[in-house]
């Protein structure tokens, strides 16, 4: 399957997350779990916000916490994280690999991970997205496994084929 640019996958993102619910509230932007500072921190940063207009340094600062959003909040803040997965080719820019890391992180369940509630908050977290948002994100998969060699992307792409 052919690896689309990324300013194919930015158009492809904003046609399909451009019309997302944007969480009005800081108390529904968390799991119930995670009431830490980051987590509150994260949410205070981006409630009523539209994902398109935050700066990528804003999304760097709070990339360790996007396990602990909502799917509400998950959902519509995924497509910012994926735009900023494309922001650079650069492999020295200081933002992009720990943002892919991260969002990797948040998309799946790893073997390391030994949470027993993570598989289900993984679903859970992801569960608001339609065929086509899964589509996007399949294809920025695709390009993080290609362009920047991420193992871990394909793997997880591999998983939501079989999923």
């Amino acid at each position: 399957m052919q690896v689309e640019s990324p300013a194919a996958l930015r158009v492809q993102i904003h046609r399909a997350f451009d019309n997302v619910e944007i969480p009005t509230g800081i108390e529904q932007m968390r799991l119930p779990k995670y009431t830490g500072d980051d987590s509150y921190e994260m949410a205070a940063a981006l409630v009523r916000r539209k994902w398109d207009p935050i700066p990528i340094e804003v999304l760097f600062y709070h990339r360790e916490s996007l396990a602990t959003l909502s799917p509400l909040t998950f959902h519509a803040y995924l497509p910012a994280y994926l735009v900023a997965c494309l922001a650079s080719d650069d492999p020295l820019d200081k933002h992009g690999a720990d943002i892919r890391g991260y969002l990797l992180f948040a998309l799946g369940n790893w073997p390391h991970q030994s949470e027993p509630d993570r598989p289900a908050e993984t679903r859970e977290r992801l569960s608001l997205l339609d065929p086509k948002q899964r589509d996007v994100v399949a294809n920025v998969l695709r390009y993080l496994e290609s362009r920047w060699n991420m193992k871990d992307a394909g793997e997880l792409l591999r998983n939501w084929r079989a999923s």
